[in-house]
């Protein structure tokens, strides 16, 4: 025992010994400095709206239902079930740190360019969706891009059983917390096949090394459908037949994913390339620069080399955009922001291309640090879009704070109401009514593109968290949908005034009956 037990630690000093310090302190001040100054304003508040209404998780049947079991055995052994933001933003900053370090060490960067790299994953607007509108959720879906670089980085440097293994079994547990991270690992392994073939690798060599990381990928996925079918019998569940969810893929044919192909390649590029609220001119321009200088690294890598090696590069650059947005594809295009952090790793391209030493010698420099004042001004723009993000977040949280008290302070007057025991029904649509937070200056963030809402509130199931977590009530407040339309079809509810006007709020059939809109 004694001598297993200095092996493992002769093995575990080893691998520390191996760590690139100076590159791994390089990611975390990136990391650092980037979260901090993007999302500092989230971690140091408090504004629950939307899904976020739940402070404290209790979502277990939604998490099995969707596939991602993992986040019930994260919260109550890790991290807490408690949306705590300071927590979850120490959590998440030490989970971008470890990715980038990750990525960096796999691609060989610079630790300039893996300082940039990790700059723009930690300031990106998937970050910012989740912080403003899924704060609970954001660390949790980190923990799956974590999962999807460690599993990339055990396949490629761990011996070749073992880390097979380990690489599958990372891949399950990065699908089983958040499905859409596992594009990260299909990214990091075409810009590893770019490296490859640019450091004149054979075909067989080549061709060898993809084929592992499907099959590693591959094992991750049975693995995965096994462990949600236990999960299921377990728990007497089912897969959420919704937009979100993973029984849609078991209606995905040969003819339809080759029909969404194209449509994959064309998001990738309106993600980056199109208008929303978070990817203002600025951005847009910045974005398109990159990619030319993607283009022009090209160029000058592949110019007078091996016909194999240009031909191999091509093919890994071309499936690129296809793996980094497979989701797209996959989810027959019902697809948004957060689904897409992965997006953001195309930036590692230009770096990657431009950080070899076959550049042009006089303006190798020139060219260098044009990417890496792209990629500063890239962050600039998004630690600004973040900070206006959360500043309206906060605006509407305290607007629907300010009328939710004085609504309840109103229905307690009426007649026969009992707290606690008689039901109050808030009929009507909260983002469609004078409850919702209306301001011209908030335009982008009002377009729905980072998933922020303009009123706290929105649907049956954040009514009951908003009560119970945020409002600490013991109101009988009407949480479901069906019961709230039947309300909304009553001849007597339909000729109450809207809120705020007097007499928006009635006792009818014993429920104190509330017409938001």
């Amino acid at each position: 025992m004694e001598q297993f037990l200095d092996t493992m630690e002769e093995k575990v000093r080893g691998g520390v010994r191996r760590i690139d310090r100076p590159l791994l302190a390089a990611v975390s001040l990136a990391a650092l400095a980037g979260m901090l100054l993007a999302h500092g304003f989230a971690f140091a508040n408090l504004f629950p709206n939307h899904d976020s209404t739940v402070v404290v998780f209790d979502a277990q049947w939604t998490m099995y239902v969707l596939g991602r079991w993992a986040q019930n055995l994260y919260f109550p052994l890790i991290r807490g079930k408690i949306a705590a933001p300071w927590l979850i933003g120490i959590f998440s900053t030490v989970y971008i740190a470890f990715s980038g370090y990750c990525i960096a060490a796999l691609l060989r960067l610079r630790r300039s360019a893996a300082a940039l790299l990790t700059g723009l994953l930690a300031c990106c607007a998937t970050v910012t969706a989740m912080l403003a509108t899924y704060n609970l959720w954001t660390d949790a879906h980190l923990m799956g891009m974590v999962l999807a670089c460690a599993g990339v980085f055990c396949l490629e440097k761990a011996r070749p059983v073992p880390g097979f293994c380990a690489a599958a079994v990372l891949f399950c547990g990065c699908l089983a917390f958040y499905q859409a991270y596992i594009q990260f690992a299909l990214g990091l392994f075409l810009l590893i096949l770019v490296r490859q073939a640019l450091e004149d690798t054979s075909w067989r060599a080549w061709l060898l090394h993809g084929v592992r990381a499907l099959a590693a990928l591959a094992a991750g996925a049975v693995l995965y459908l096994i462990s949600v079918k236990v999960s299921l019998a377990l728990t007497g569940y089912q897969l959420a037949d919704t937009g979100n969810g993973l029984a849609q893929l078991t209606r995905l044919g040969p003819a339809a994913i080759l029909a969404g192909i194209p449509a994959t390649y064309k998001n990738f590029f309106q993600t980056l390339l199109g208008y929303s609220g978070w990817n203002d001119r600025g951005m847009r321009v910045a974005s398109a620069f990159m990619l030319l200088l993607a283009l022009w690294g090209l160029w000058v890598r592949l110019r007078g080399r091996k016909d194999r090696t240009v031909l191999q590069t091509l093919i890994a650059v071309v499936l690129l955009p296809l793996g980094l947005n497979v989701v797209y594809l996959l989810a027959s295009g019902n697809v948004y922001i957060l689904m897409q952090h992965a997006v953001f790793l195309i930036y590692a391209l230009p770096l990657l291309l431009l950080s070899g030493e076959d550049l042009p010698r006089p303006p190798r420099a020139l060219w260098r640090w044009g990417t890496a004042l792209l990629c500063v001004f890239l962050m600039v723009r998004m630690i600004i879009c973040a900070n206006g993000a959360y500043v309206y977040t906060k605006l509407v949280y305290d607007q629907t704070a300010r009328q939710m008290t004085a609504v309840m302070a109103e229905v307690q007057q009426l007649p026969g109401y009992e707290e606690g025991t008689t039901p109050v029904a808030f009929v009507g649509d909260f983002t469609d009514s004078l409850f919702a937070y209306e301001n011209p200056a908030f335009s982008r963030y009002e377009e729905g593109d980072l998933h922020q809402v303009n009123s706290a509130v929105t649907y049956d199931g954040t009514i009951k968290w908003w009560f119970q977590h945020v409002m600490g009530s013991t109101a009988n407040v009407v949480a479901d949908q069906a019961q709230l339309n039947a309300w909304a079809e009553d001849s007597r509810v339909e000729e109450m005034p809207v809120y705020p006007y007097d007499g928006y709020c009635a006792m009818i059939d014993g429920t104190a009956v509330v017409r938001i809109s």
